[in-house]
C-alpha cells in the first residue's frame, strides 16, 4: 500500500486542536499580566527600589511559557516602569542607578536565555509526540494512530449518523519488488507510494500506514466516495515511476478494498476485516 509524507491532520480533530491551544494562549497570557500587575502594584505601594528584583518572578514566567517574546515583552515593561520610577524618584543615587540598570540588563538577558532554552524543549517535546503518532519510514500516521481514530469516528457515527468508508490499499507483488531491488530500494518505493497517497487525500481524512506494505485511508462518505478515492489513487501510483538510488525509474500499481460503515459492517473490527478482503 501506499506511505506517505508528513500527513495533515483530519478537519476535525485540527479545529479542536487549534480551539484547546487558543484557550490555553489566553489562560496563560492572563496568568502573566495578573502576575505582573501584582508586582508592580507592591513596588508602587511600598515605594521602595530596591524591590524591582520582584520583576523577576513575571519574567521568568513570560519566558517559560512565551519563550524569548515574553522575555522581551515584560523585560520591555520592566525598563520603562524603572526609567519612570528614576526620573521621578529624587532620593535615588548614582550607585543605585548603575547598580538597577545593570541589575535590569542582567536579568533581562537570563530571561531570553532561559526563553531560548524553554523553545528548544517545547520543540523537542512536539518532535517526540509526533513521532509518537506517526510511522517513521512514511511519515503517515502508524496502526495505532489509526485505529484509535477509528474508534473514535465510530462512536461519532453511532452518536451523530453519517456514514464512514475504510479504503485498505496492497501494493502488488511488493516481495518480489523487495527481492529483486533490495530493502532499502523498497523503502524508497513505500516513500513514493505514501506521497502520492497523501497528496490524492482530503484534510478531513486520515492516511495511516497498516503494516508492512499495506495501507488505509479513513473517510466520512459512503461506499461511492470510498471507491472514487481508491480509484484516484491507483491512477496516481499506476502512472508514476520513482527513481531509485541505482539509476532506475520503476512502476507498481496497488490493489484496494473498500468497506463501509455501519451499512456494510456491524462494528470496527468487521469494517477492517471487509476492506482487507474486499
Amino acid at each position: 500500500m501506499a506511505t506517505g509524507l508528513e500527513q495533515r491532520v483530519p478537519e476535525a480533530s485540527q479545529l479542536h486542536g487549534n480551539q484547546r491551544s487558543r484557550r490555553l494562549v489566553a489562560r496563560r497570557a492572563l496568568a502573566l499580566c495578573a502576575t505582573l500587575a501584582l508586582v508592580s502594584a507592591v513596588v508602587l505601594s511600598l515605594d521602595a527600589l530596591w524591590l524591582w528584583p520582584l520583576f523577576i518572578f513575571p519574567l521568568l514566567l513570560a519566558a517559560v511559557l512565551f519563550f524569548e517574546l515574553g522575555a522581551l515583552i515584560v523585560g520591555g515593561w520592566l525598563g520603562v516602569f524603572l526609567i519612570a520610577w528614576l526620573v521621578t524618584a529624587h532620593s535615588a543615587t548614582a550607585s543605585e542607578i548603575r547598580a538597577t540598570v545593570v541589575g535590569l540588563l542582567a536579568t533581562w538577558l537570563a530571561g531570553l536565555i532561559l526563553g531560548r532554552v524553554q523553545r528548544r524543549h517545547h520543540r523537542l517535546q512536539e518532535l517526540l509526540a509526533a513521532s509518537s503518532l506517526t510511522d517513521r519510514l512514511t511519515g503517515l500516521y502508524n496502526y495505532g494512530t489509526f485505529v484509535d481514530y477509528l474508534h473514535n469516528e465510530v462512536r461519532r457515527a453511532d452518536r451523530y449518523g453519517g456514514q464512514l468508508a475504510l479504503v485498505m490499499f496492497d501494493l502488488d507483488h511488493f516481495k518480489r519488488f523487495n527481492d529483486r531491488y533490495g530493502h532499502e530500494a523498497g523503502n524508497d518505493l513505500l516513500r513514493h507510494v505514501g506521497a502520492l497517497l497523501s497528496a490524492q487525500v482530503r484534510d478531513a481524512d486520515l492516511a495511516a500506514r497498516y503494516g508492512g506494505e499495506e495501507f488505509t485511508v479513513l473517510i466520512r462518505g459512503d461506499e461511492r466516495d470510498g471507491y472514487e478515492l481508491a480509484q484516484r489513487v491507483r491512477v496516481a501510483i499506476a502512472t508514476s515511476r520513482v527513481s531509485l538510488r541505482n539509476g532506475l525509474a520503476v512502476s507498481t500499481t496497488v490493489s484496494a478494498g473498500v468497506a463501509t460503515y455501519p451499512v456494510g459492517a456491524l462494528d470496527e473490527t468487521e469494517l477492517i476485516e471487509r476492506a482487507d478482503r474486499a
